[in-house]
């Protein structure tokens, strides 16, 4: 049900507002026209019929004196004929006003009814979420995409107060409450928002005053759009344009060190095995040499990391079944978990289907995240794997979420934990995520990392399914 009669107010945006006379709905100059012309055909109708009686009185007295008793006679049919007159005047006068204004209303309420439905149009096809409270703080219009974008029917919204609405802490009951209340009005701000189901949105908000014919204030105006998947979006492409610039710089880098660093370890090798030949290694020295290869296995490592994030994505597809992979994550990290005093838990949905993509290269994306998620609770916690699978705009998606209650991410660093070589950590490479990154690119997935400081963080990692057969696996541990 959506109520029509608040478009009422809103049909002065379409047409000029009119002069504010009293009688301004009234066609004044059309009746007064139609009037003059009607008390002119009286007139003349008048005018030859006090000629015809007059024709007629000659006609009866031929040239003689006109008796005196005819006069009385004669001035009561005058008096008669203008008083009938003067009634057919006034009945016809009466009866056209009546109907020109009949017509005038029923054309003026044509139009009104057709401003109302182009604003209704309007509103209703502009893709920005528009809502309009009153002086009262009640909601009086709301069209479609303010349903979608604020999650909310408007069923549930019009005729109700925002307060009422809008639980206390609500964005969109602040900003109402500001520009309102206060007159505080906000322009393209972003603002986070929880649907009822709880799922976090961004949506982009402006407030303006709502004035009525009478030029004084008749509520607020409030648009918002859902710009959720742009922010999404811009920050991929922010990140797509970093991992680009450095993408040659990395492959150049990881070429021209590996060479030396593959000579340095084969020489190593060769002088332990001299020395030991010789029987002329000190166990002191067989300490250092043993340093040096592992350094130079770690600096191999790090080298193999550069060429995976230069490298152009080429990934070997074949179906992979992601509940079995997370099984084997689980059970690979339950050990670390119990040492760091960690819960591990999962919950794989039913008849998951696979995936095609890279076994090894998901795997390393998933324990890379997890192991992230144990750094970030040196204090222990509670460590959530889950997989599910949703259709969104026609595809078929697999998401796989990981989700702790560590120490959570700033706000600021939340926003650089995809470039490379960024990292919070004293030991970090700053290439973890953005390997991960340009991996879950090349199975055409995304992910996506969402945290509050002291709460937690969530890593959601989608792929999009191309083996419609499912797996029937069920883990719930």
């Amino acid at each position: 049900m959506f109520a029509f009669a608040p478009f009422l107010c809103d049909a002065a945006m379409f047409r000029p507002i009119p002069e504010a006379t009293v009688f301004r709905r009234i066609p004044y100059r059309l009746i007064t026209a139609v009037l003059l012309i009607l008390a002119l055909v009286v007139s003349v109708i008048l005018l030859f019929s006090l000629e015809q009686e007059k024709l007629l009185l000659q006609g009866l007295t031929q040239g003689k004196a006109v008796p005196t008793e005819l006069f009385p006679a004669l001035w009561q049919s005058h008096h008669d004929l203008i008083v009938v007159t003067l009634l057919v005047f006034l009945v016809s006068a009466i009866g056209i006003a009546a109907v020109i204004t009949f017509l005038h209303y029923d054309s003026t309420k044509r139009t009104l009814e057709e401003v109302k439905g182009l604003a209704r149009n309007i509103l209703e096809s502009i893709p920005t979420g528009v809502l309009t409270v009153n002086p009262s703080g009640v909601i009086t219009v709301i069209n479609p995409t303010a349903e979608a974008v604020l999650k909310r029917s408007a069923a549930d919204l019009l005729g109700n107060s925002y307060e009422s609405v809008f639980a206390e802490g609500e964005t969109i009951r602040a900003v109402l409450e500001g520009a309102l209340r206060h007159h505080q009005h906000v322009s393209q701000k972003d603002l986070p928002y929880e649907s009822q189901d709880r799922t976090p949105h961004t949506i982009r908000v402006s407030t303006a005053e709502l004035t009525g014919d009478d030029a004084e204030p008749a509520g607020v105006i409030l648009q918002a759009q859902d710009v959720t998947d742009w922010l999404a979006l811009e920050q991929r492409v922010r990140v797509a344009d970093k991992l680009a610039a450095l993408h040659t710089l990395s492959a150049g880098v990881a070429h021209e060190l590996r060479n030396p660093l593959s000579a340095m370890d084969l020489n190593l090798h060769l002088l332990e095995e001299e020395l030991r030949e010789r029987a002329s290694l000190p166990e002191q020295g067989a300490r250092y040499l043993h340093v040096l290869n592992a350094e130079c296995h770690r600096l191999s490592v790090i080298l193999d990391n550069f060429m995976k994030f230069a490298r152009p994505g080429s990934v070997g597809l074949h179906e992979v079944n992601v509940s079995a992979l997370i099984e084997h994550i689980m059970a690979l990290m339950q050990f670390e978990a119990e040492e760091r005093k960690i819960r591990l838990e999962q919950t794989v949905e039913e008849l998951l289907p696979s995936v095609l993509g890279d076994e090894t290269a998901i795997s390393q994306v998933l324990v890379n995240i997890v192991v992230n998620a144990f750094h970030a609770m040196p204090n222990g916690g509670f460590c959530r794997v889950a997989a599910e699978a949703r259709h969104a705009n026609g595809t078929r998606w697999l998401v796989v979420s990981v989700k702790d209650t560590g120490i959570g991410i700033k706000k600021e660093e939340l926003a650089r934990v995809f470039e490379p070589f960024y990292t919070t950590k004293s030991s970090g490479t700053g290439l973890g995520l953005a390997i991960a990154y340009r991996i879950m690119e090349d199975h055409g997935g995304t992910i996506q990392v969402s945290s509050t400081p002291g709460i937690g963080t969530t890593a959601v990692l989608t792929f999009p399914v191309a083996v419609e057969e499912a797996q029937p696996v069920a883990v719930t541990s």
